[in-house]
């Protein structure tokens, strides 16, 4: 047995320190990388025009408009004549257990515009929308019409999650490429001459 013999500490050489930086410059470059698709995909998901209004003046212009939480569309602008009828399609999920889904319908001389962005898997919520459209088509000229459905919740969680996701690898790429500096720099102040 040996006492007093320390254990020979290991020398850092500029070898390990250039393969430092180069490893933490690869590291950053492959964040940027990977954060591009949730970047690119997150603001798209949260463009869903998810929100439709249908707002209609007594006796005036009726105007349909699908918003985003990024950006709004007027998608048609039409004479309360031009309304022809309100329909409930009825169809049924593409999932397993293909239950019945619904969706209102607007009929106008220039074509069908939905009035729901999701399928509603409950008739009474199409079927609420087409009365108070019909009623409105009875008495035109009594009060204006305001129909709003929004289904952006869904577009929120899931772009929120990637944009989220994209900004938090961007925020590690900073700190790789700070890290990338450091490394860069030590490796200079190592050098001789």
């Amino acid at each position: 047995m040996r006492k007093n013999v320390s254990e020979p500490q290991p020398s850092y050489s500029s070898a390990d320190e250039s393969r430092r930086s180069r490893s933490t410059a690869i590291a950053a470059v492959a964040c940027v990388l990977l954060s591009l698709p949730f970047l690119v995909l997150g603001p798209y998901l949260l463009n869903a025009k998810a929100r439709i209004e249908l707002r209609c003046q007594p006796g005036g212009v009726c105007l349909l408009v699908h918003t985003s939480w990024l950006t709004q569309d007027e998608v048609a602008r039409f004479a309360v004549a031009d309304i022809q009828d309100v329909k409930v399609e009825r169809t049924r999920s593409a999932r397993r257990n293909r239950v019945p889904i619904f969706r209102p319908m607007l009929v106008t001389a220039s074509g069908e515009y939905p009035l729901f962005y999701q399928w509603a898997t409950e008739e009474s919520e199409a079927t609420r929308v087409e009365a108070q459209v019909q009623q409105f088509l009875a008495n035109p000229g009594d009060a204006p019409l305001e129909v709003v459905r929004d289904d952006r919740n869904a577009s929120l969680r899931v772009g929120g999650a990637f944009t989220g996701a994209g900004l938090l690898l961007l925020v590690g790429t900073a700190w790789l490429t700070f890290r990338t500096r450091a490394h860069l720099r030590a490796e200079r102040a190592s050098r001789p001459g």
